[in-house]
C-alpha cells in the first residue's frame, strides 16, 4: 500500500482509497476498492498506456472476480468523477480502442507505505501552508467512515440503476458472477459469489451478522434471496438482498454491508 503525490497538487492513498487536493479545503474523496486498484495501476505506469485487459486483471481477476471490460469503463468514470470533485478531472486520458493512461504532463511521486496514523504520516511536508495541514488532520480522523462509505458505494453501484440484462448494463458484472446456491431454509434462499472461499463457518458468520445488524431502512423478512459477496477485509460482510432471484428481477434488490470493527 502506498501514497502518490500527483503534480504536487493532489494526494492519492491506495489503502484508504482516498484522493485529496493539497491546496484546498475540499474533503478527501473515496473512490472505491476496484477503482482504486485501477488508479494505482495507472499511476505505477508513470504515463505509459495501460490496456483494458491489464486494468481488468489488476482490478478484479487477480482477486478471483470475473467481470467484463464494461467494469473497467465504469471504474474509470468513477475515478474521473472523484478527481473532478477535487478539481482535477483531466488527469486520466483515454487511448481509443486500447486503454487509458495518466496525462503525460503530470509528475507522479510514490511516497511509500500508507500509514493509518496521522501523527506518523509526513503530510505536513506536502502542504502549501498550515491551513492545509489542519484540514487534512481534521478529515483523517474520519477515515474509517469514508472507507466504509466507499465500499458501500461500490456495492450500491452494482445493485441499483440497472436497465436491461445486456453486457452494457451496469448489472452485467453481477449477473456474470453466476452465483452458486448454498444450503438455506424453506423461506431463505442463499447463494455465494464464485471464488468466495465459503465454508459452513463463514456462511453462519454472514447470517449471524445479517441477523444482528439488519438494514435499518427496510424489513429483512421481505428479502427471500440472499447473495453473499466477498470483501477486501475479513471483518466485512457484503450482501445483495433480493425479493426475487437476481437474474429474474434486479429492481427488488438492495446492496448491504456489515463491518464488524470488533473482529
Amino acid at each position: 500500500m502506498a501514497r502518490y503525490l500527483i503534480a504536487n497538487v493532489m494526494l492519492f492513498d491506495d489503502e484508504l482509497y482516498e484522493v485529496s487536493d493539497l491546496g484546498s479545503t475540499v474533503a478527501p474523496v473515496v473512490i472505491g476498492a476496484a477503482a482504486s486498484r485501477c488508479f494505482s495501476t495507472l499511476l505505477e505506469a508513470q504515463g505509459a498506456i495501460v490496456t483494458k485487459k491489464a486494468l481488468l486483471h489488476a482490478g478484479w481477476e487477480r482477486y478471483g472476480q470475473q467481470v467484463s471490460t464494461n467494469s473497467v469503463n465504469q471504474s474509470i468514470a468513477q475515478i474521473r468523477r472523484c478527481l473532478s470533485t477535487v478539481g482535477h478531472s483531466d488527469f486520466v486520458v483515454t487511448v481509443p480502442r486500447i486503454g487509458y493512461k495518466i496525462s503525460d504532463t503530470l509528475s507522479i511521486e510514490k511516497l511509500g507505505e500508507s500509514s493509518p496514523s496521522v501523527d506518523s504520516a509526513p503530510l505536513p511536508k506536502l502542504m502549501a501552508d498550515q491551513a492545509s495541514v489542519a484540514t487534512v488532520v481534521k478529515y483523517r480522523g474520519r477515515q474509517a467512515l469514508l472507507c466504509l462509505s466507499g465500499l458501500l458505494l461500490f456495492n450500491a453501484l452494482l445493485a441499483f440503476g440497472w436497465q436491461g440484462g445486456q453486457l452494457s448494463s451496469p448489472l452485467a458484472p453481477a449477473i456474470e458472477f453466476s452465483y452458486l446456491p448454498i444450503p438455506g431454509t424453506a423461506n431463505l434462499h442463499l447463494f455465494s459469489a464464485p471464488g468466495l472461499n465459503i465454508s459452513p463457518e463463514r456462511i453462519n458468520a454472514h447470517l449471524f451478522k445479517l441477523k444482528n445488524k439488519p438494514p435499518a431502512f427496510t424489513g429483512l423478512a421481505s428479502y427471500a434471496y440472499v447473495y453473499l459477496n466477498g470483501a477486501l477485509r475479513d471483518n466485512a460482510y457484503g450482501y445483495f438482498l433480493c425479493r426475487d432471484p437476481i437474474e429474474v428481477s434486479m429492481s427488488g434488490c438492495i446492496s448491504y454491508m456489515v463491518v464488524d470493527e470488533s473482529e
